[in-house]
């Protein structure tokens, strides 16, 4: 399936031509041993690396990800460093009345830390040397890599699963024995700004697409899911829920996966796990891995296909054969075919959960975008199609406004005045305030009213044409922002830079409303930095309401009536220098009930509070 699905991507417009830029590639093949008594494993791993790139390459860097997790790493002095790390990272070794925190890896016993420990490593068969910085390993090639060339790096290595971790580690709060993310040196991306050695700080990711071959070798009472397609189901027992009934001599089985085209591989295993299937009407086959609260995961099984159809027809095709949502402990996080979530005791949060894991297979895992470099884009379009999920397959209700908690949470960070610039490196906020406000409700912030400028009818075009042209190629917010010019036929790249490279705010009011003659005369003013075109409604007395379109002079266009029952009057453009605006009501002062800017609320607007006459 997935190969077919990428021949047809390629049919309908992937010429060599139309790539923003080329892609390497990897093949993994991997045999784990793991012990599941001292959580350590020993590693072989082969990578087979395609440089397609114009660079003859000398070096090559992986990531180390466990290595973060001990004393000293510099994820642990970054948790130290700021201000607002959350608690379940930190120990108090204060007291109540003066409290003193340091990071909990810095706690860390020998056998509960997180290590890879290489044994050797070499490439097309000769030695390689190497040193390892943190958490990125830098290797020295033997034999450059030429421009349209391949190396075969092989390396045996050791590792240790950490008690504490991101998203991962042993034995968590939902009693998960098992959860690998992050786990296996993984090498880093190379693509036309050079390589990305990002230190792992704290958690956002950027990977090259690669096939996975993967043998997870473990103790035979132990039930694996993750990323990839079991290859020998007829050992482990037959959609795995006759895994201990499947007689073996042996005290481990061998678990065979294979993944092609992804991005990661992460898996979670469990000697508990309950595990279901259901499928979606397009044939994706959905798998649920859980311990405890079975009646809430019941429930998802229910709405899930519904989610990923929904997405399928929003953005464009799942291009894998299944999909696993994976009780795994500690928050939650997307990973290639599968998410790992934590708990069920509330099932409201489980579901939102799940649909805003699902939508990132689409911005995180078929475009890939680099999250450290622009955590936003991934994240609030993630968070973008997740609320118009919430809002269509959920909660059946097309017209709400979806995005309101974030754009309530976005007002609420700027009033607090603790804005940091949007465009820094996800890794580098000061404060985690700033870095989620930044990721989560201004990234939303950003989608939801270029969805308000372009209106939901070219918003969705957009989605199409940008999947259509930029699936699996590392795409920027600037593909995205110019797919939806070509949709709307507007110009779009001015509110990209206001919006997510400045701190500038938007701000209207009405600031008069008086008689002239027989007419109205309306005067608004711009009280902040970010144009905006504007939707009004007024509603005059004894007549029908009726809405009033002002457009801004720097989309050099105009998008369709959002209100398909109500007259529209188009008025001319304000020009974005100019700080005041008047337009004249063809109605007597006295027929005039009410005037509104933005009365669904879309915009996320400092001065609301002068919206309404």
């Amino acid at each position: 399936m997935v190969k077919s699905l990428f021949l047809a991507l390629a049919a309908i417009g992937f010429s060599m031509n139309a790539f923003a830029q080329w892609q390497q590639h990897i093949d993994y093949q991997m045999d784990i041993q793991m012990d599941v008594k001292t959580f350590q494993y020993k590693g072989k791993q082969v990578a087979i690396y395609e440089n397609h790139s114009p660079d003859t390459l000398r070096t090559v860097f992986y990531h180390l990800y466990l290595n973060a997790f001990q004393p000293n790493s510099q994820m642990d002095k970054n948790m130290q460093q700021v201000p607002d790390m959350p608690a379940r990272f930190m120990h108090n070794v204060g007291t109540e009345a003066q409290p003193k925190y340091e990071s909990k890896i810095a706690h860390l016993k020998e056998n509960e830390q997180g290590f890879i420990r290489l044994q050797s490593l070499t490439q097309n068969g000769k030695e390689a040397s190497y040193k390892v910085i943190g958490t990125i390993l830098q290797v020295s090639l033997p034999e450059p890599i030429l421009p349209h060339g391949k190396a075969t790096l092989v390396m045996d290595y050791t590792a240790q699963i950490p008690t504490i971790g991101l998203r991962m580690g042993r034995n968590n709060s939902d009693g998960v024995a098992l959860s690998l993310s992050q786990w296996y040196p993984r090498i880093c991306v190379y693509d036309n700004q050079g390589w990305h050695p990002y230190q792992y700080i704290f958690g956002e990711f950027y990977g090259d697409w690669a096939n996975f071959d993967v043998k997870i070798t473990l103790d035979k009472n132990y039930l694996v899911a993750g990323t990839g397609t079991l290859q020998n189901p007829e050992q482990i027992g037959f959609g795995y829920q006759n895994i201990k009934e499947v007689k073996t001599r042996q005290k481990t089985r061998t678990w065979h996966f294979k993944a092609e085209r992804v991005i990661d591989f992460s898996w979670a295993a469990d000697p508990a796990y309950q595990h279901d299937i259901v499928k979606t009407k397009s044939g994706v086959e959905l798998h649920f891995f859980y311990k405890n609260f079975p009646e809430n995961w019941k429930k998802l099984q229910e709405i899930m296909p519904e989610v990923l159809d929904f997405y399928e027809a929003k953005v464009g095709k799942y291009p894998w054969s299944h999909y696993s949502f994976i009780q795994a402990g500690q928050g939650a996080m997307e990973y290639a075919m599968c998410t790992f979530i934590e708990g069920g005791k509330d099932p409201k949060a489980l579901v939102k959960t799940a649909c805003h894991e699902l939508a990132h297979t689409w911005f995180q895992h078929i475009f890939a975008i680099d999250e450290q470099q622009y955590p936003w884009f991934d994240e609030g379009f993630t968070c973008f199609l997740q609320l118009w999920a919430d809002a269509e397959v959920v909660q059946k209700d097309p017209v709400v406004n979806f995005s309101e908690f974030r754009r309530k949470a976005f007002l609420d960070y700027i009033q607090d005045r603790q804005e940091e610039d949007p465009s820094i490196r996800a890794d580098f906020f000061e404060h985690t305030r700033s870095y989620f406000s930044t990721a989560y409700a201004k990234g939303t912030m950003f989608a939801s009213h270029l969805d308000y400028i372009i209106g939901r009818k070219a918003m969705e075009a957009t989605f199409k044409r940008f999947y259509k042209e930029y699936a699996f190629r590392h795409p920027t917010p600037e593909n995205f922002v110019r797919c939806a010019e070509k949709e709307s036929g507007m110009q779009l790249f001015w509110f990209l830079k206001e919006f997510m490279h400045t701190n500038h705010h938007i701000g209207y009011c009405i600031e008069k409303v008086e008689s002239k003659g027989d007419k109205t005369l309306v005067t608004l003013s711009k009280k902040g930095r970010i144009p905006m075109p504007l939707d009004l409604i007024v509603i005059p007395n004894g007549q029908k309401p009726f809405s009033l379109y002002i457009p801004t002079d720097l989309t050099f266009g105009e998008k369709p009536n959002p209100f398909i029952n109500m007259e529209r009057i188009i008025l001319p453009v304000w020009n974005w220098a100019e700080s005041t605006y008047q337009f004249e009501l063809d109605l007597p002062f006295t027929q005039v009930r009410n005037i509104s800017i933005d009365p669904q609320e879309f915009m996320a607007d400092t001065n609301t509070e002068c919206h309404n006459y």
